[in-house]
């Protein structure tokens, strides 16, 4: 087995088990910072690696000088934008909207501690 599938393989059945923990912790608590939680580490990376997949395909046709009518794509065409710029400013939105998730994902989860505490 190529060490590439082998680190694939390890990463999606690592990725699997937080989302059964979160799941199975979820089922007991009730505590929407959990699904917050499970949306920022296991559906973004995979939603985000998707995204990668497709901007690659639209990157790689403005390589080939081929039309990419729709923004931000079209901005690298009319050369109002380098295509570094393009990848580099795609790259940061997709860890902004990481990081984001995760900022809900403990904001929800500091909530609930500090609304537990209260009631005991």
């Amino acid at each position: 087995m190529e060490l590439a599938t082998i680190l694939f393989v390890l990463a999606l059945l690592l990725h699997l088990a937080i989302a059964v923990v979160l799941i199975r912790k979820y089922l007991r608590t009730h505590d929407v910072g959990l699904i917050w939680l499970g949306i920022a580490v296991v559906v973004w990376p995979f939603v985000s690696r998707l995204l990668d997949l497709g901007s690659r395909g639209l990157i790689n046709r403005i390589v080939h000088h081929e039309s990419v009518g729709f923004y931000p794509f079209s901005l690298v065409a009319s050369g109002q934008m380098t295509l570094g710029e393009l990848v580099l400013y795609l790259g940061l939105f997709g860890q902004l909207v990481g990081v984001c998730l995760l900022f809900v994902a403990v904001l929800y989860l500091a909530n609930n501690k500090n609304h537990l505490q209260t009631q005991s």
